[in-house]
């Protein structure tokens, strides 16, 4: 498969993808930064520390993300392996912060099915590759 055609099938994935590295880093800059969610969240997290919840959403979502939209605008051949791994990191992520934080915000159903489409927008690019 020709890289031009590899690129312009990856553009929604490197848009969706680049969209959520970016918002997953403005989100763990804010939680580092300071207190964001409200004491009663903030002594929910583990460590009761912000700092740690920011470093561990730039880590577990805005890293593998940012990693995803970029191999997706260079077509690399790995992009759908990052995809559908950053996908998954990121619904993890919407699963388990709820229950940790016991807080419910739109923003978690929101990010939740953003982490579904990047996995089968990767799944997709997956099956077109030979």
């Amino acid at each position: 498969m020709p890289a031009e055609t590899t690129r312009r099938r990856s553009v929604p994935l490197t848009v969706v993808s680049a969209f959520v590295a970016v918002s997953a880093t403005v989100g763990a800059v804010g939680l580092m930064g300071g207190d964001i969610l409200g004491p009663a969240v903030t002594a929910r997290l583990p460590f009761a520390s912000s700092l740690l919840a920011g470093i561990t959403l730039a880590v577990v979502v805005a890293v593998p993300m940012a990693v995803c939209a970029l191999l997706a605008a260079v077509g690399s051949r790995h992009t759908a392996t990052a995809a559908v791994a950053a996908g998954v990191l990121l619904i993890g992520w919407v699963l388990v912060q709820p229950v940790i934080i016991r807080y419910f915000s739109w923003l978690q159903p929101f990010y939740g099915l953003l982490g579904v489409v990047v996995a089968w927008l990767g799944l997709r690019l997956r099956g077109r590759r030979p």
